[in-house]
């Protein structure tokens, strides 16, 4: 038989986080696009990396808080001289900003990131307080007292 215990604040974070999620999806911002994000959970902290094709590091803007990360910045067209004409043009430019919800607090502090071959690898250690940590459990004789 098996027991389960029902867990009513455990689901009511899940619901919380998926609703911050559609709000996330929905809030009109002035960007004129986003970035394609992949979040890995790597045990002790989180790895987030960011597509970002063709733009500068120092046109990137990196904030952390306790539980979200902020990339914005921007990508600017290339010039085209007087006596070129553009046919196509797919890709996007301007201003971006994108927010990634995190599903713990994790130590913004200690945020590193790299930027190499258009993507952006951001390393964010989970908080102390909410990593897998494994303690000795010591066992007390009580049958000698």
């Amino acid at each position: 038989m098996i027991v389960r215990y029902w867990q009513p604040f455990q689901e009511i974070e899940t619901i919380r986080q998926q609703l911050d999620n559609i709000f996330e999806d929905l809030t009109p911002t002035t960007t004129d696009w986003m970035p394609a994000v992949d979040l890995v959970d790597a045990g002790d902290d989180y790895v987030l990396e960011v597509v970002l094709p063709g733009i500068k590091a120092d046109d990137i803007n990196i904030e952390a808080s306790r539980k979200h990360i902020a990339i914005s910045g921007e990508r600017t067209a290339t010039e085209v001289g007087d006596d070129q004409q553009i046919l196509r043009r797919e890709r996007r430019y301007g201003s971006f900003r994108r927010v990634v919800n995190l599903p713990v607090a994790i130590d913004h502090e200690q945020v590193k990131a790299d930027y190499s071959n258009g993507i952006l690898t951001i390393h964010v250690p989970k908080a102390a307080e909410v990593r897998n940590q494994v303690v000795k459990v010591n066992v007390a004789d009580t049958a000698a007292e």
